[in-house]
């Protein structure tokens, strides 16, 4: 008794047909989802390990920039206290003195840029700032009127024919008196009250000519402030009555560098109100001088700005109160720039650091130094506007945010890993194998559950068309061999008397076993195909009497049926190399098809041309005709047509097949043309044979 396997005893109880699933699914789809689910689960894991390693990272960074930034911070703050306890405050309150050389080396060089820093510092009961000319305005107290200790005599009696009889003659010739018998510390005066005069009295040319050599001396007051400020300003005013553009533009320019070049410390209205007007008056003047070019005014102009700012922040630091627990470091707000202040308390020295010397001295650095092209920072205020660096990207996971009040400084530190961090591009390239792991197992499940579907789904198909195949040859061979047994009982119990229906019996006998016979060569043949075991005897053909002998066969097999084969054959068709009786199969098989399914028809149709170097042989049919969605599958084994009165036809669907492997196994070629309710027409072509002998006269029939 046979025996059957463990595996064939566990799935026993499943038919044929669900095994092969079954093992499927058991075998592979349960492995691999199993597999899928564990490598998803590796890969969140992963994803987690790694955010949880960024975040460490991170923290590292941040933790060693906040240390380096404070560690900066508190070297510049030992350099202020140490200018504090110095004793230099007195050489930087006198200007003249050379006290740069003697300052520490780090402050010292913070002032190579124009508007970079400033120290600003109590001396006495007086605020002053050093180097000179970096504040615009502020801290130090604006120049305060100094009269003169003893008047020039008759100063008074020129003061009041100009502002009192309005006499301007009389006036100027006075002050002219006076200029000439003045000494050099009432020059001053004088030039300004006879410039002043002839301006009143209309004469511009004079009025400019004092002016100008009162813009000339030394840094006499008048009021509040200084001569030659009043001089630079006056003329301007002169050239721009005048229209005289050209001088405007020129004087206008001086006095614009004068003011930004902090040449005389004002309040800083009086301060906005002439760098305002001295750039209108070179706006006026722009198209007639090459001196107020705005491109050439520009770098003039940033240069103010960021004094502007420097002044605003050191305003803003005497401003405020400071108490003596806080930690030395202060930030400033000028603008929309931050600026930062290192000072100490007593005496009252500090170092007020631009922004922009901060951002590109003591943050870039940072940056550059701690987070190499791996991270980017950012330091933000405490309301989250950013002071220097770039806000992270919006589709980014939280940057890491430490807070700086630590250190003195209300701001907090944003840290987040590049676009082109070796850190990310690390985790992208680990989680990049783990997803190509997961989708080669993804693609392993999808391919063979194609795979399992597609060859369960022939399976069946090959099972079912097998059993119609089984079922179809029984019937096919149930109807000659009845027939054959019927007629020789019959005629074996002498039932038959009459000698011609004796000779019509054999005659059917005949015809039915060349029927069976032909038939059982089909299965035959197909079986060797599908076993590779056929082999064709291939020799020289000619094509015309074996065309005619292959239609005289079919003929009389179908001689009872009324059809008859209209064969066009001409005498000049070529050899042709094949095997006699494969080629025979064929065009009997084309034929049988063509009589089947033209129940309404009595003729098919067999033409043979030769055409470019190819013998054509045609069969055509009135019959039901093939639909188009059928066409591709003819030949395919068992395959039986699904067109009007195609159930009706006997057959077991394997001669178009066997017809396509005989014509293939030649080097030809088949090929269908067809319409339904019109009809079909199947096309042979297969190679001359150019090395066959002479074509030879068909030998006379025989009989």
């Amino acid at each position: 008794m046979p025996t059957m396997s463990r595996s064939g005893r566990a799935f026993a109880f499943l038919r044929p047909g669900q095994r092969l699933p079954a093992i499927f699914v058991i075998g592979i789809l349960l492995p691999g989802i199993t597999l899928a689910v564990f490598s998803i689960r590796a890969l969140l894991q992963e994803r987690r390990l790694a955010d949880q390693e960024i975040r460490e990272r991170l923290d590292r960074v941040a933790k060693l920039a906040i240390r380096e930034l404070d560690l900066e911070l508190a070297r510049w703050q030992r350099e202020v206290e140490e200018l504090a306890g110095s004793g230099l405050l007195v050489d930087l309150a006198d200007t003249a003195s050379p006290a740069a050389e003697s300052l520490p080396e780090t402050i010292r060089e913070v002032f190579d840029a124009p508007a970079a820093s400033v120290i600003v510092f109590r001396n006495g009961d007086d605020l002053g700032a050093y180097p000179p000319g970096r504040l615009l305005y502020g801290p130090t107290a604006p120049y305060r009127a100094r009269a003169p200790e003893v008047q020039p005599r008759g100063l008074a009696e020129a003061e009041h024919a100009e502002t009192v009889e309005k006499d301007y003659a009389r006036a100027i010739g006075l002050y002219g008196h006076l200029l000439g018998q003045a000494a050099p510390r009432h020059r001053a005066l004088l030039l300004h009250r006879l410039a002043r005069t002839s301006k009143k009295a209309g004469l511009r040319d004079q009025a400019i000519r004092y002016y100008r050599e009162l813009d000339q001396g030394d840094a006499s007051l008048v009021g509040s402030l200084p001569f030659a400020l009043i001089a630079k300003y006056e003329l301007c005013v002169l050239w721009e009555e005048q229209g005289a553009s050209s001088e405007l533009a020129t004087g206008a320019r001086e006095l614009y560098e004068n003011l930004v070049a902090g040449r005389w410390p004002l309040e800083k209205s009086r301060y906005m109100f002439y760098s305002e007007q001295a750039r209108d008056w070179l706006a006026d003047s722009s198209a007639v001088s090459a001196e107020s070019d705005p491109a050439q005014l520009e770098p003039l102009r940033s240069i103010e700005l960021q004094k502007l700012a420097l002044s605003e922040a050191a305003a803003e630091f005497l401003g405020r109160p400071r108490t003596p627990m806080e930690r030395r470091r202060t930030l400033i707000a000028a603008g929309d720039r931050v600026n930062l202040a290192l000072w100490n308390a007593e005496p009252l020295v500090a170092l007020i650091l631009s922004a922009d010397f901060v951002e590109d001295r003591l943050w870039e650095p940072l940056v550059r130094d701690v987070g190499n092209s791996d991270f980017h920072f950012a330091l933000q205020r405490l309301n989250g506007e950013i002071v220097f660096g770039d806000a992270p990207p919006g589709d980014l996971d939280l940057p890491l945010i430490r807070d700086l009040t630590g250190i003195g400084l209300p701001l907090s530190l944003q840290v987040w890993p590049s676009g082109n961090s070796t850190m990310l591009a690390d985790l992208a390239r680990r989680q990049s194998v783990y997803l190509a792991m997961l989708l080669l197992v993804v693609a392993l499940l999808a391919f063979g559950s194609y795979i399992t579907v597609h060859t369960v789904r022939q399976e069946v198909e090959v099972a079912r068309l097998k059993s119609q195949f089984v079922s179809t040859v029984s019937h096919e061979f149930r109807s000659p061999l009845t027939g054959i047994r019927q007629l020789a009982e019959m005629l074996s119990r002498g039932r038959v008397k009459d000698e011609e229906k004796r000779q019509a019996y054999y005659q059917m006998i005949v015809r039915e076993s060349s029927r069976l016979t032909r038939l059982v060569e089909n299965v035959l043949d197909f079986s060797r195909i599908e076993e590779a075991r056929v082999e064709y005897r291939l020799e020289p053909l000619e094509a015309g009497p074996w065309l005619r002998q292959a239609v005289r066969e079919f003929q009389e097999e179908i001689a009872d049926t009324g059809v008859a084969v209209v064969a066009e054959i001409p005498d000049e068709l070529p050899f042709v190399r094949g095997d006699r009786e494969a080629l025979s199969c064929a065009v009997h098989n084309l034929l049988d098809n063509a009589v089947k399914y033209s129940a309404d028809s009595d003729t098919v149709w067999l033409q043979a041309r030769s055409i470019d170097g190819k013998l054509t042989v045609r069969v055509r049919d009135r019959g039901v005709g093939i639909p188009e969605g059928d066409q591709k599958h003819v030949f395919e084994k068992f395959f039986r047509g699904t067109g009007d009165g195609s159930a009706e036809v006997k057959g077991v669907g394997l001669g178009l097949s066997l017809v396509q492997h005989i014509v293939d196994a030649h080097g030809g070629s088949i090929g269908l043309a067809s319409e339904p309710g019109v009809g079909s027409t199947f096309t042979i072509e297969l190679p001359v044979d150019r090395a066959a002998p002479p074509r030879r006269s068909e030998p006379p029939a025989e009989g």
